[in-house]
């Protein structure tokens, strides 16, 4: 399953059409100068999902940041929230489908949340990034 959206505008503009439907208010700032293989921009888009769908779940606030970058070969993604703190990827299925998810393409992900927040949670893949398209209009 590839969202229309992650396959026509790629995966910065599918991560900010997901902050504006999440219902949280999210500040997307992303810095990529191509678009990583389809299994990969795949991979990250859901656990982006993934990880905005526990924010408003259990981390007690409506306001998230997420920052993508590429740098070295290595796309990262993290998603910051101010909320309550104490995520554990032992406490349900979620964090560790994340870690699956990413671990199939040697990524991982890396998570901060001492109780009473905030969370911080990286998603690091290496991966090669195709050159974006251009056009001849």
């Amino acid at each position: 399953i590839h969202p229309p959206v992650l396959a026509d505008r790629g995966l910065a503009d599918a991560i900010r059409a997901l902050a504006l439907d999440s219902g949280l208010r999210v500040d997307v700032v992303a810095e990529l100068p191509g678009r990583p293989q389809p299994p990969v921009e795949s991979a990250a888009y859901f656990a982006v999902c993934e990880l905005l769908a526990n924010v408003s779940k259990h981390a007690g606030t409506r306001q998230a940041w997420i920052d993508m970058h590429y740098e070295h070969g290595m796309l990262r993604i993290d998603v910051t929230d101010n909320g309550a703190g104490g995520a554990e990827p032992a406490g349900g299925t979620g964090l560790r489908g994340i870690e699956r998810r990413v671990a199939a393409f040697d990524g991982i992900l890396a998570l901060s949340s001492p109780v009473g927040g905030p969370t911080v949670a990286t998603l690091e893949i290496p991966c090669a990034l195709s050159s974006p398209k251009t056009s001849s209009c």
